[in-house]
């Protein structure tokens, strides 16, 4: 067993990360990878932060290489997710971070501030997902179903190919789908699982208030995520949200040099 300054924590358990250190006064970042990811996601981030903040990166239960040793999870909750992403903060004695999760990583970032609020510096959502249009309710609750019939991997490449269909998407849609190669069938099936409550887990989240600054980064292509998110920083008087134009989805990714700028500005500003 490991003493943290926290709570004991065992090692063999923790998620695989990285740690990428500009020095020892300076703020972390957190940065969580989206379904079917890797900290390969945020490969592009790499070099242009860790010159002014030290970079906590993971591998979700199941991706990358946490697969190896993510068996001993029955099945996934947003909570659960959150929790063993926070294990890390307390296993390297980490008192605040900010926050930054992409695509399905924004709600574990959502899930991590309302569970850890006192610790969370700020919260960025590039491709933010904070409230579902009719078609992906439908697509959601047909999820298990659909995967079911067309096969797990067949159903994830099927929707990364919804979410991402323009040919300037290709980038993104090809990192996610190649990345996603490391989860097996049982980790697709849990996952896909938390897509059947997504939008009670969604509605719920909405609706939660906090005053930590939220900077949501979207695409103008995004067709499934950009107007919710406009409507969620209407509501949150705490959030602000900048769109790139002639971008889909994943802004980190698609638009790495704006998304970083951007992104840089306002962890100055706080």
């Amino acid at each position: 067993m490991i003493k943290s300054k926290f709570l004991n924590i065992d090692q063999t358990t923790l998620l695989h990360y990285e740690t990428h250190i500009a020095g020892k006064d300076k703020e972390w970042v957190l940065m969580i990878h989206g379904a079917g990811g890797s900290i390969r996601t945020w490969k592009r981030q790499v070099e242009h932060f860790s010159k002014e903040y030290n970079l906590l990166i993971a591998d979700l239960p199941g991706h990358g290489k946490s697969a190896e040793y993510s068996h001993e999870i029955p099945a996934y909750s947003f909570s659960i997710i959150a929790s063993k992403v926070w294990e890390l903060v307390d296993y390297l004695n980490i008192e605040r971070v900010h926050l930054a999760g992409v695509s399905l990583g924004s709600i574990i970032c959502i899930q991590i501030r309302d569970l850890f609020p006192d610790r969370i510096l700020s919260v960025t959502m590039p491709g933010a997902i904070v409230k579902l249009n009719t078609k992906l309710k439908v697509l959601a609750s047909l999820s298990l179903g659909l995967a079911k019939i067309i096969g797990y991997r067949n159903f994830y490449n099927l929707s990364a190919r919804i979410m991402l269909p323009r040919k300037n998407h290709k980038t993104s849609r090809d990192v996610f789908i190649r990345e996603s190669k490391a989860l097996t069938i049982q980790e697709f099936k849990k996952w896909t699982a938390l897509y059947y409550n997504l939008n009670k887990t969604l509605r719920s989240f909405f609706k939660s208030y906090s005053n930590i600054p939220h900077l949501i980064i979207m695409g103008d292509q995004d067709h499934l995520f950009l107007s919710p998110a406009r409507e969620y920083s209407k509501h949150h008087d705490n959030s602000q949200i900048h769109v790139l134009e002639n971008c889909g989805h994943v802004v980190s990714i698609e638009r790495s040099k704006e998304f970083n700028d951007y992104y840089l500005q306002f962890l100055r500003s706080i």
